[in-house]
């Protein structure tokens, strides 16, 4: 029994450090002479999950579930592999025998989250997605036994690095909400916290540099963050479920006609959200402490479905959306959404198309904050992503995109920024943001929403 333990030890060491025949050999090794080793089961499933022999791998890990049920991380495994096959009342089972054993797994939380989000039953998948990120960004400066307190291994980077840009925009949200009683007088000693940390960075830089690069914190500097940095520390209270979201003089007839036949798709929404939506979802944006993403490449902040940018009312435009322009959106499901937050001066996002079918995105911040309307729109390419490249190749090679514009001199057009402007495209259309002049200060920073629908075609 002493033997086989170290072997397996082994067997994962070699699996972490790349070497998956050493891993393979040593797994079946120990299976073969100990045919009720779930580790060894366990070893075996994700080294065959990661040569591509699904079949092998399902039946590896079905075994380790059935020799090792009381194990959590067993099951989510199996659940993930379910996933990729695309078996997805399969893969929701796993997860939630997984919270069977360990109800506080975050992991499993957010797994199912995603299956959930897959089937479309979104109302769902939102409240798992909600406790996978109150355990994992669970605020400690109240209490310093919150969840959060011990963070997830898949997390430990967005504790362990910020940029500049970052700290500032905490700064200016948690001010924002300190003004409005939103956060208790006690907050003020958070906020300290992030002004020393960014001075500190300032100072490291000589004050000048990109402030959107990725720093690492020292210890020191994460220990004085680590109660409020990168946390849910506020949540507004959800906008009124009976609120309407769209523009009830939205002519969703004409849309449909222009957006048929344009060449390529792609149709302007002016006005798209009811006052009161465009309000109640300013508000969110701009109080929620859900910003965990920061760009490197622009400097701006991303907010995400899984991760706190679930406002219902979003769902509640889905739906219409997919209701009143059912030749646009009948048969797509709403696959994901997220939020871009800038700062006055930025690049914005780089050149990239989405993996979805139809995308819509829309402005929210007044047109006041503008302080050049020539810039802050965005720029839309005559030319889809080639359907046999990966997403890899269409969301992130800045480079061969724009060579492939430039070999097919794809013309573009130009939308300038308005608020509560939207523009609804094939997904697969290339785009960019036009750099932003917009002026300083916390409520002017311009925030983008995208809601993205349906699968891109690919070969």
């Amino acid at each position: 029994m002493l033997e086989a333990e170290i072997n397996l030890t082994e067997a994962i060491s070699a699996y972490r450090c790349g070497n998956r025949d050493e891993a393979l050999k040593i797994s079946r090794a120990i299976v073969a002479s100990e045919p009720e080793n779930a580790g060894a089961h366990y070893v075996l499933g994700i080294t065959q999950a990661d040569a591509g022999e699904t079949i092998e791998a399902l039946l590896a890990l079905q075994r380790a579930v059935s020799l090792a049920p009381e194990n959590a991380s067993f099951h989510i495994t199996l659940g993930n592999l379910y996933l990729a096959l695309e078996r997805d009342a399969a893969a929701a089972r796993a997860f939630r025998q997984a919270l069977s054993v360990a109800p506080d797994s975050a992991p499993a939380h957010a797994n199912l989250a995603t299956t959930l989000k897959r089937q479309g039953r979104l109302d769902e998948a939102v409240a798992e997605f909600r406790t996978a990120l109150g355990l994992l960004r669970g605020p400690t400066w109240l209490s310093p036994c919150a969840p959060g307190a011990v963070t997830d291994p898949s997390q430990d980077d967005t504790f362990r690095f910020a940029s500049r840009a970052k700290l500032t925009h905490d700064i200016e949200q948690y001010e924002y909400l300190l003004a409005r009683d939103a956060l208790p007088p006690t907050f003020e000693r958070e906020i300290e916290a992030h002004r020393e940390v960014l001075a500190e960075l300032n100072e490291a830089e000589g004050g000048s540099g990109d402030l959107a690069r990725l720093q690492a914190l020292s210890p020191d500097q994460q220990t004085r963050l680590t109660g409020s940095f990168n946390r849910l520390n506020y949540l507004p209270p959800d906008a009124d479920l009976a609120l309407e979201a769209l523009n009830p003089a939205l002519n969703y007839g004409r849309i449909e006609q222009q957006y048929s036949a344009a060449v390529p798709p792609m149709v302007i929404l002016d006005d798209l959200l009811s006052e009161a939506a465009l309000a109640a979802l300013r508000r969110f944006c701009l109080e929620a402490t859900i910003w965990f993403d920061c760009k490197e490449h622009g400097g701006y902040l991303g907010a995400y479905m899984n991760e706190g940018f679930d406002i219902p009312l979003l769902f509640d435009l889905a739906r219409q959306l997919q209701q009143r322009l059912p030749n646009i959106f009948g048969g797509h499901k709403l696959v994901q959404l997220w939020a871009f937050k800038y700062g006055a001066r930025s690049t914005g996002t780089r050149l990239h198309a989405d993996k979805a079918a139809v995308n819509l995105n829309f402005w929210i911040t007044p047109d006041s904050a503008l302080e050049n309307k020539e810039f802050g729109g965005l720029r839309l390419y005559d030319m889809a992503a080639p359907p046999e490249w990966r997403f890899e190749d269409y969301n992130q090679e800045e480079t061969a995109l724009r060579a492939e514009i430039k070999r097919r001199d794809a013309p573009f057009r130009d939308i300038p920024y308005k608020c509560n402007r939207a523009v609804l495209f094939d997904s697969s259309l290339i785009h960019e943001t036009i750099p932003l002049r917009f002026q300083d200060g916390y409520e002017n920073r311009r925030i983008n929403v995208t809601l993205l629908f349906g699968e891109r075609e690919e070969v």
